[in-house]
């Protein structure tokens, strides 16, 4: 029985890989052929002046690699992961699916929601039992195979991962919980999430990445994600990304809408070394609606670089993109978003906002946002702030009794707490809350102690993205709000 692969990525390794899974034909020449892609793909390596995260992931040494790590799924679960699904993002749920490496170990979904036609299941399972699903909208459309070196690296190596189908009228009232652990040193796992939503239907999916891996030796979670938003469907996706700092991530997420339908990501990165993220709305449908809000908090030597883009390409479409982030340390990380209205995307509305924080002035930050503009009955905006925390807000805390690093921490607090308000799943809020002030205290106090009170006792007000202190003449320096 196969239980791990050599280190390294080859053919005859995707091979003995869907040979070990007993895969159709049809799925092994679908990794092949994306096999070539990525050997014929050169790796993008970014701009000249750039953070340099991009060349990074270009010069990880992939060939360390074990491509495929077998999860015992009759071994007794570490204690970490068992106290995680007790403390959970979701306290009731219709459905729960786990991951541990490259398998999927556990499933349960409610009988009235199986009764309904609902399919919550590994990829595996769904290449088998749903082909046609998966043959129509694995990596055809909405993550294409081609999108990138590392999409088609994905492809070819994809393992574990979960698929969720909701019938036509089917409305998922309670959320579906999946969680991904690297359990494993020098493991790559490659975990894809389809989620097809049929006419009329909605669910809420809430995801988190973790990991137990200890030392310095580094591994790779390479995740995909796709969202078919078909005819007024509705689907919120949230994703909580906490690895260990010995992890590298390259994430792809985006959506595929038809008519009126709407999908909201709320996605929170706290953890992994490396992180590049690449995250889109393809708003095909005419009257479809996209909304993207994203926090992350970095520190030590951490390397984000994360890209959006609102694809309009239908009538009367809207979307919206909020990201805010706190860098400290020497942490580094670049914002590329992007707005794009084709020629036939009449009565668009779309609207970018990105602000980094900076509490160290070793931390680096570059927050680019940009439009590109093909129609003419267009409301577009795009803004975009990074700097330190403005010394005038924290004078006006210290002359009040408040120690500095009190001070600050309660100024981060009304900075993230706006887009905080906008992430709908309250457990998510609370865990990020804690953790933002665990990293800020360097020890875990109850949010009771040092959030909400803190925040109604001195009654902040305007300490959101006007936090931010620029250097220089913030006439010249800060990109405002700008409108088409």
């Amino acid at each position: 029985m196969l239980n791990t692969l050599a280190p390294g990525f080859s053919r005859a390794a995707i091979e003995e890989l869907s040979r070990h899974k007993g895969e159709p034909e049809w799925m092994l020449q679908l990794r092949l052929q994306a096999w070539e892609t990525y050997e014929n793909t050169p790796a993008p390596l970014g701009r000249r002046g750039d953070l340099g995260t991009l060349r990074a992931v270009a010069g990880f040494d992939y060939q360390q690699l074990q491509a495929f790590t077998l999860a015992d799924k009759d071994a007794v679960l570490p204690e970490v992961i068992k106290n995680s699904l007790q403390a959970s993002l979701v306290n009731e749920r219709s459905g729960l699916i786990v991951q541990r490496d490259s398998t999927v170990f556990h499933t349960e979904l409610s009988p009235e929601l199986k009764q309904q036609g609902v399919v919550l299941t590994d990829l595996d399972t769904a290449v088998r039992e749903h082909p046609e699903l998966v043959r129509e909208h694995f990596m055809t459309r909405c993550v294409p195979v081609a999108s990138s070196k590392y999409t088609a690296l994905h492809a070819a190596f994809w393992t574990g991962g979960f698929f969720l189908y909701i019938p036509k009228g089917v409305e998922i009232e309670q959320p579906v919980l999946a969680q991904l652990w690297v359990s494993h040193p020098q493991a790559a796992v490659f975990s894809h999430s389809l989620i097809i939503a049929e006419e009329q239907s909605s669910v809420r999916f809430v995801e988190e990445y973790n990991s137990t891996v200890e030392g310095d030796i580094p591994s790779l979670l390479s995740d995909v994600v796709e969202v078919f938003a078909k005819r007024e469907a509705r689907v919120e996706f949230s994703n909580l990304q906490d690895l260990g700092q010995n992890i590298w991530n390259i994430t792809n997420k985006n959506a595929i809408f038809d008519n009126d339908a709407s999908v909201t990501f709320v996605l929170a990165d706290l953890g992994a070394k490396v992180t590049l993220a690449t995250m889109g709305a393809g708003l095909q449908g005419n009257g479809s609606a996209g909304e993207v809000v994203g926090v992350f908090f970095t520190d030590h030597d951490q390397r984000y670089t994360i890209n959006t883009l609102s694809d309009h390409i239908g009538l009367s479409t809207n979307a919206e993109t909020l990201v805010k982030g706190v860098l400290t340390d020497r942490s580094r990380v670049e914002f590329d978003g992007m707005i794009r209205v084709r020629p036939h995307a009449q009565q668009t509305a779309s609207f970018l906002s990105a602000h980094g924080l900076l509490l160290s002035k070793k931390a680096r930050g570059e927050f680019i946002p940009g439009l590109e503009i093909s129609a003419n009955e267009v409301s577009a905006s795009h803004g975009a702030t990074t700097g330190q925390i403005d010394e005038e807000q924290l004078f006006y805390l210290m002359v009040r009794g408040i120690a500095r690093p009190e001070a600050e921490r309660i100024i981060v607090q009304g900075f993230f707490e706006p887009v905080l308000q906008r992430i709908p799943v309250e457990n998510l809020r609370v865990r990020l809350r804690r953790s933002i002030i665990s990293r800020m205290s360097g020890a875990y106090e109850t949010e009771a102690d040092t959030w909400v009170d803190a925040q109604e006792r001195w009654e902040i007000e305007g300490v959101d993205e006007h936090a931010i202190s620029l250097d220089g003449n913030p006439e010249d320096d800060e990109i405002k709000l700008a409108e088409y």
